[in-house]
């Protein structure tokens, strides 16, 4: 029986059942098998999945603060200049956002294993349930912020006409009104009618003569303000069409009481073919006060 261990194989050296050179070849022969025998470590080598779990909770933060910034970024420009970007930020901005969100998510399952995963991809659908509705609802919001309160001038297409009113040279009342240089909207004046009388007066401001213009809107546009006032005033705007006689559109439903300069507007529909051969602009007062006139614009926008 060959011997299995070098306590045997000492033994049977001690009994003589062996020679001197049978035990040294025996003893290496035994100790090259144990060698063999040994489990083999394998070396260590980083885990793969530990740079995915890192990537997560980045793209996750990072999927968080991508709306918030341009949110915030929108509202110091309206602090500092007066207008926001709005909606051509904040979307662009959120869908990069969710997008970060989307792999955080999918890199977080990858990267389960580690501590950075599993916070990724727990983190991303409690977020979601907390901040998406939350960001939709602003989002609905800047839209209609957008479309009712924007200023009115923002949206016309084409500015045609324009009457700053720092002169009383093309008014054509000059009866009764003169050029303040102490309150106006914009220049270096306004018109300034003050009428004590109860009656209904008309004050003929504008003629532009032909206009090129068919088939848009028409607006005629300004500033007014008024001082104790015991009635109210408003834009008159006559069109003359051609063929068809002259046609007027007033702002009765916005007549001006306040003592703030308000921008007040009046539309007058063209059609195809309607183009005006002129276009007379008024200012209608009925009751006693003052009333201020400034930044006359005749513009136009298309056809809803």
């Amino acid at each position: 029986m060959e011997p299995t261990s070098e306590q045997e194989l000492k033994q049977l050296l001690e009994e003589d059942k062996i020679t001197e050179e049978e035990y040294r070849e025996l003893l290496e022969a035994i100790r090259q098998k144990e060698v063999m025998q040994r489990p083999v470590e394998k070396a260590t080598e980083p885990n793969p999945r530990t740079g995915y779990g890192k990537a997560a909770l980045f793209l996750m933060i990072a999927g968080f603060l991508l709306p918030i910034t341009a949110i915030l970024v929108s509202l110091l420009l309206v602090l500092v200049l007066g207008r926001g970007v709005g909606m051509f930020l904040f979307l662009p901005f959120m869908g990069i956002g969710l997008l970060c969100e989307l792999l955080a998510f999918i890199f977080g399952i990858i990267g389960w294993k580690t501590a950075s995963g599993k916070i990724a991809a727990i983190g991303v659908p409690c977020l979601g349930l907390l901040i998406v509705p939350g960001l939709v609802l602003l989002s609905l919001f800047f839209v209609k912020h957008k479309v009712v309160t924007e200023e009115p001038e923002a949206r016309y297409l084409v500015s045609h006409k324009a009457y700053p009113l720092d002169s009383l040279d093309g008014v054509l009342t000059q009866d009764g009104v003169e050029i303040d240089g102490d309150i106006f909207a914009e220049g270096n004046g306004s018109l300034k009618v003050e009428y004590i009388t109860p009656e209904k007066r008309t004050i003929r401001l504008i003629e532009t003569g032909p206009m090129g213009i068919e088939n848009r809107m028409l607006i005629y546009s300004a500033k007014l303000r008024a001082s104790g006032m015991g009635g109210k005033a408003y834009l008159e705007m006559w069109c003359d069409i051609p063929g068809k006689g002259e046609f007027f559109s007033r702002s009765i439903e916005r007549p001006v009481t306040e003592t703030n300069w308000t921008t007040v507007q009046t539309p007058f529909r063209l059609e195809a073919g309607q183009m005006p051969a002129n276009v007379k602009l008024n200012l209608v007062i009925e009751g006693v006060g003052t009333v201020w006139i400034d930044d006359i614009k005749l513009l136009s926008s298309p056809l809803n």
